[in-house]
């Protein structure tokens, strides 16, 4: 079983989201009839790339504005407030 980052350890290698807000986006791809695989043509990695980024474990600038595009937020920084709670698309 892979160990859980730390939230000091996660920020000093720039990973910007958390687990919990990795299983919200999944969600929202989901609602939305999307898989990892479409997100990852967009930003040419691989789908196990988009995995980690969003279990928090790696962090790829790539992976956030495919996501924002494929999702339809203006900005990494809206789909994160939207996850908090705190706006919509």
């Amino acid at each position: 079983m892979a160990r859980k980052l730390s939230r000091a350890r996660r920020k000093a290698m720039g990973i910007t989201i958390t687990p919990q807000t990795g299983c919200w986006i999944q969600y929202q791809l989901k609602l939305r009839n999307f898989t990892l695989e479409p997100v990852a043509q967009k930003a040419n990695v691989s789908t196990s790339m988009v995995t980690y980024f969003l279990k928090g474990r790696k962090n790829s600038e790539k992976v956030k504005k495919a996501l924002t595009e494929v999702l339809g937020y203006e900005s990494f920084e809206k789909l994160i407030a939207a996850s908090h709670g705190k706006g919509a698309a």
